[in-house]
């Protein structure tokens, strides 16, 4: 009996862990420096163009407020489309908050990127309004200086796997 006991709990032991490693919703990357990409953000405040080729010209913004602890990003400002990220420092990491299109909340968090130069975001597992986080939704997004302008690029996850990517270049408006 103490055996069959022992065997059990074995097997639940190795099924759990066995789960562990094949998740892949967690961000395996430590993260950066929450204060400075938290600046980096900062740094953004004000108003942006960007020309969506097939999607036309539209706006982009970061505001600073509640006394500069949140940076608020509006994409496609005065479109049909237009989304909000609300960037914060929680517990030492700097977190975003994605209010999609698609109607579902991301959660991401900064993570170290692979790429010099790179504001890497990475969803957390948490997408909310959602029924399993393998539905469609923005799974990566990243923040790139070239020069005055600013490159984002946003990877779009159904089922683990990329279904397209979204490039854009920021120019800072006049």
């Amino acid at each position: 009996m103490r055996n069959r006991i022992l065997n059990v709990v074995l097997i639940l032991i190795l099924l759990q862990a066995a789960a562990c490693a094949t998740t892949t919703h967690q961000p395996a990357h430590e993260s950066p420096d929450a204060q400075t990409s938290f600046e980096y953000l900062k740094d953004l405040e004000g108003q942006w163009v960007v020309d969506g080729g097939d999607e036309g010209i539209f706006g982009w913004e970061f505001e600073i407020t509640a006394r500069g602890t949140i940076v608020i990003e509006r994409l496609k400002v005065g479109t049909p489309t237009e989304m909000t990220t609300v960037y914060h420092i929680e517990n030492g990491q700097l977190r975003a908050d994605h209010y999609c299109q698609l109607g579902n909340q991301p959660h991401l968090a900064a993570v170290n990127s692979e790429t010099p130069g790179d504001l890497h975001f990475l969803c957390n597992g948490k997408v909310g309004s959602t029924a399993s986080h393998h539905e469609l939704h923005m799974h990566r997004v990243h923040f790139k200086t070239e020069g005055e302008n600013v490159r984002v690029w946003m990877d779009m996850v159904k089922d683990d796997e990329v279904a397209f990517q979204t490039t854009y270049t920021l120019v800072r408006s006049q």
